[in-house]
């Protein structure tokens, strides 16, 4: 059986989930601004947000499919013939063909919209992460084809979308945080993923496991006895391998997916202080550096040398600067969610102790903290022509001696020199 488009789209459900498919991949694109924008990795990953939708409506579609191949009328296309399998992967790739080229297009599209030209996750792991990605829709629909071959086509729908839903929760990361191989955790990150790079073991393994129960899908084929449709022998054997490989990958595979790349940032600006930012953040130059700047020329107008640092160096979620070679700057949600970044922000990431315990775990904050840190801030902001938006406890404006005291004491993780 040789299917045309005009055949396929008068017949398939399958290749018409496309337009919706476009509906969804154009708002996971618009969505919050475009933070992803420059981030490599971070593109990659954001785009998978949208297959935890496609995915399950990919089964669905898949599954009314195969259901009506298999119905009285249509039976002998899937039975009676030399290579069963090969019908239903007709029907799929009608289905998760269009999909997958879409799909990979708005990669391809946000790439090229954020300008990104050094990834630092690398151009041969981002290349694999989208494989992966894409080969998750052809899974989807594969599976959608094997249960839409045993179901009356009127529920097939229904049953295969939502088995793609409950397998989306069971075998991805969205129950909970532990680390074990999970088959369908594809990314949908929300923050920068800069200072992370692609455990290549886990996304080889990925795209071994879906090749494997995709094709073992495609061999869950039928038997009619007593007039009810059930697996061959041969079907039957399949669908369980592929139940016994999806079950016992996580106890093979790597457990990570994301590992730590804690690389310095290389793109640096000016002098006294020099400004290091990532290379995929440098969109973000002209936003951030000139209010430094308004802090650093403030404070060596007024005398509080001790607030500019010889180095400014930008963190990532592995990487923070050594607290006595360069002064940590982080870059918070409002600079890629609405381009917004203001001379607070400036002044309360550079003055943020984040190395120190107490600010990252069960530590208690040590008495008076709140104090000295926001006495730092207001001080720094009122010889800038600034002040707080908001403070949580009353402050003052300390002398130049109290700052470079506060701050060295802050460097050590301490309140209050001993």
């Amino acid at each position: 059986m040789k299917l045309h488009v005009p055949f396929a789209l008068r017949t398939l459900v399958g290749p018409w989930l496309v337009l919706p498919a476009l509906g969804v991949e154009i708002a996971t694109f618009l969505l919050r601004g475009l933070p992803w924008r420059g981030e490599g990795m971070w593109t990659i990953e954001w785009f998978a947000t949208s297959l935890y939708l496609i995915g399950p409506l990919c089964a669905g579609a898949a599954a009314v499919d195969a259901a009506r191949l298999t119905r009285p009328g249509n039976l002998h296309l899937a039975v009676a013939v030399p290579r069963p399998w090969r019908v239903y992967a007709r029907a799929v790739a009608w289905c998760a063909v269009p999909l997958m080229i879409l799909h990979l297009a708005v990669i391809i599209a946000g790439l090229l919209v954020g300008e990104v030209r050094q990834p630092s996750a690398g151009w041969a792991m981002m290349s694999v992460a989208a494989t992966v990605q894409c080969f998750a829709i052809l899974w989807f629909a594969t599976l959608g084809s094997a249960i839409g071959r045993f179901a009356n086509y009127l529920l097939a729908g229904l049953i295969g979308a939502a088995s793609g839903y409950l397998l989306s929760y069971l075998v991805s990361d969205a129950l909970d945080g532990e680390p074990r191989f999970r088959l369908l955790a594809l990314g949908a990150a929300t923050v920068t993923l800069l200072g992370r790079s692609y455990n290549s073991g886990y996304l080889l393994g990925q795209l071994t496991v879906f090749g494997l129960t995709s094709t073992l899908f495609l061999l869950t084929l039928v038997r009619i006895r007593s007039g009810v449709r059930l697996p061959s022998l041969t079907g039957a054997a399949a669908a369980m391998l592929a139940v016994v490989v999806v079950a016992l990958a996580p106890a093979v595979l790597p457990a990570e997916r994301r590992v730590d790349d804690p690389r310095p940032p290389s793109y640096c600006l000016g002098k006294d202080p020099e400004v290091c930012l990532y290379y995929e953040h440098r969109r973000y130059a002209e936003l951030v550096e000139p209010h430094i700047r308004t802090l650093m020329n403030a404070a060596q107008e007024n005398g509080y040398s001790a607030f500019v640092p010889q180095r400014i160096m930008e963190e990532s979620q592995s990487y923070r600067p050594d607290p006595s070679q360069a002064k940590p700057l982080w870059l918070p949600a409002e600079v890629y969610e609405e381009g917004r970044y203001t001379l607070e922000d400036a002044a309360f990431f550079l003055l943020l102790p984040a190395h120190c315990d107490f600010l990252n775990g069960p530590t208690l904050t040590p008495e008076g903290y709140d104090e000295i840190f926001f006495s730092l801030l207001g001080t720094w902001l009122e010889i800038a022509d600034g002040k707080p938006s908001h403070a949580p406890v009353e402050y003052r404006k300390l002398t130049p001696t109290e700052v470079s005291q506060a701050l060295a004491d802050l460097d050590r993780c301490q309140v209050g020199s001993d």
